[in-house]
């Protein structure tokens, strides 16, 4: 298996809806839960419900801020069509494209539930 990140999410059916506008591929879905893909880069969500039914160490803050001090980044091969597709989600871009000095472009999303993710890809030459 390769490494993946998992979120957990209040309402599974937008999550999925705001991954799949983003150019995300759903790959399996059992129950709550969904594993989505992107050109390789995987993100599982999962319902809330099994957080709230299961010991997590996170299960009495789900009704906190989500994603605080957490990045996601996903490096993605036209970041201009991701980025127009981020920006007909109403309030989803919470930081334009920027062209960095170590050599990527990227901007920066939040999701419904807070989660931040990165997309990025390398300047042409990098």
């Amino acid at each position: 298996m390769r490494t993946h990140v998992e979120f957990f999410v209040r309402d599974m059916a937008r999550s999925v809806a705001f991954y799949r506008a983003l150019g995300f591929e759903v790959v399996r879905e059992w129950q709550d839960w969904a594993l989505l893909d992107r050109e390789g880069a995987r993100l599982a969500l999962q319902a809330d419900g099994y957080a709230r039914s299961h010991p997590h160490y996170f299960t009495p803050h789900l009704d906190g801020p989500r994603g605080v001090g957490v990045e996601v980044p996903v490096e993605v091969s036209d970041l201009d069509a991701t980025f127009a597709a981020a920006s007909a989600i109403d309030g989803a871009v919470v930081k334009g494209i920027t062209e960095r000095s170590w050599g990527a472009r990227d901007f920066r999303v939040a999701d419904p539930d807070g989660y931040f993710v990165r997309f990025t890809t390398p300047l042409k030459g990098e």
